[in-house]
């Protein structure tokens, strides 16, 4: 009898301490077995186990997930647009005649990126 007891004591511990993974399964997280690895992982220390427990009820927010993507996205056109100019102004010298279409806007480009860096 005390077996059964011990083992229902170990269970019942096993199924608390997993209580984080469960609630980011049921909620269908997309990131449910990094919540897993960390509960499993750092769980033993309290503070993981609660780390674990926050970041599975946490909702993830698409909206915050959207605006760093349109941030990523500037970024890399102002790399981009940079580089261009950049390219543009070293071999501005030595081609004789631009493209009358694009003189306009490699200017605009480079008046704007001359007024980023000021």
């Amino acid at each position: 009898m005390l077996k059964i007891i011990e083992s229902a004591a170990v269970l019942g511990a096993l199924m608390l301490y997993l209580v984080p993974a469960m609630i980011a399964d049921a909620r269908e997280r997309k990131d449910a077995f990094a919540v897993t690895m960390v509960n499993i992982l750092l769980g033993w220390t309290v503070i993981g186990w609660f780390a674990a427990l926050i970041w599975a009820r946490h909702p993830v927010s698409d909206r915050r997930l959207k605006h760093f993507a349109m941030r990523a996205q500037r970024a890399v056109a102002r790399i981009t647009i940079d580089t261009i100019v950049a390219r543009a102004e070293c071999r501005g010298s030595s081609i004789p005649a631009f493209n009358p279409r694009v003189v306009p806007i490699v200017a605009r480009i480079a008046a704007r990126s001359s007024r980023r860096k000021v």
